[in-house]
């Protein structure tokens, strides 16, 4: 963007033109020595005036100056306001199960993965939790840490069976007591009922509620599944029929005490829509300043102005010699 911040000095302009062009001509003609004085005439006219032209567009460059030519460019400043949010995920061995293609925890993990990416400038926690729960990695502005950590997870990391919801919810608090963010979520992913741990999932909750945290619960899976139990003589795995634990009553009251919401998620489209679905309900806020910062353009303007002023002086006074 370009400007004149003090454009009406231009309006100086076209006066200094029409006084020019309304002067008096001089009735000395302009000579650069006596030697020339035979060739006077149109020729040394125009240069004789030459000068006065130089004297003219050196002034106008100067009052272009005054004016204050200005280049500008537009700039936003904006403020985030990041949301905390700690992901807290079942690795039991019930997520090996292959109702979801290759199974529910490979697909979770992808599914998280993705919701990872869509939340710059929110600083992002992962819990993981069976029957026990641990921190996988603290609240975290590097999400490429957080995910490569995620994708290196497995129902291995806890050695502990079970599943221990109330576990997995305390953890996250631990997580997020100290967060000055105005809005703290957890996000739990589990596809069981709580059969372990020492902190009930009520107690849990109510803790939560009180610290302002709010709950999403995602339940995953179908009812009747596979899960892998090893492998036969020949080298092929064995699967064990199972019939899902989930305990939808338990995660809808959790949700709803917290002023979260329970989602369930019976396939790999219903899980990618229901993190989609959170992403929409928890956006994190911007504030948006635009403003123009601009560069001054005089000084070129008194370089050359200067320059064709003393130059046109120089002609007029001092190079032709005038003769009477």
């Amino acid at each position: 963007m370009f400007r004149f911040l003090h454009w009406y000095l231009l309006f100086l302009i076209p006066i200094f033109i029409y006084l020019f062009l309304k002067k008096r001509r001089s009735k000395s003609i302009g000579f650069s020595s006596i030697a020339l004085l035979k060739e006077a005439g149109l020729k040394k006219t125009i240069k004789h005036k030459f000068g006065r032209y130089l004297i003219l567009a050196g002034v106008i460059l100067l009052v272009v100056a005054l004016a204050r030519p200005q280049s500008g460019k537009e700039l936003s400043n904006i403020k985030k306001e990041g949301i905390d949010i700690v992901v807290a995920l079942d690795v039991s061995g019930s997520m090996k199960s292959i109702d979801f293609d290759p199974n529910r925890l490979s697909v979770a993990k992808d599914t998280i993965s993705k919701f990872v990416e869509g939340r710059e400038g929110d600083r992002i926690s992962l819990v993981i939790f069976s029957g026990t729960a641990y921190t996988k990695i603290p609240l975290t502005l590097d999400h490429n840490i957080l995910k490569e950590t995620l994708a290196r997870t497995s129902t291995e990391d806890v050695n502990r069976d079970g599943t221990a919801i109330g576990m997995g919810i305390s953890v996250g608090i631990n997580r997020l007591k100290k967060s000055n963010a105005k809005s703290k979520v957890i996000i739990l992913v589990t596809d069981g009922e709580n059969n372990a741990g020492k902190v009930n999932p009520k107690t849990a909750t109510q803790l939560a509620k009180d610290m302002g945290i709010k709950i999403y619960t995602v339940g995953v899976g179908s009812d009747i599944t596979k899960i892998p139990v090893g492998k036969d003589f020949f080298g092929q795995i064995r699967y064990q029929t199972y019939r899902g634990g989930l305990d939808e009553k338990l995660l809808k009251q959790i949700a709803t005490d917290t002023q979260g919401e329970y989602f369930r998620a019976k396939d790999p489209n219903a899980l990618k829509e229901i993190f989609d679905r959170i992403d929409q309900l928890e956006k994190t806020k911007f504030d948006v300043n635009n403003y123009f910062e601009y560069r001054e353009l005089a000084f070129g303007f008194i370089k050359w102005g200067l320059l064709l002023l003393l130059v046109g002086v120089f002609l007029e006074k001092y190079l032709f010699v005038k003769i009477p």
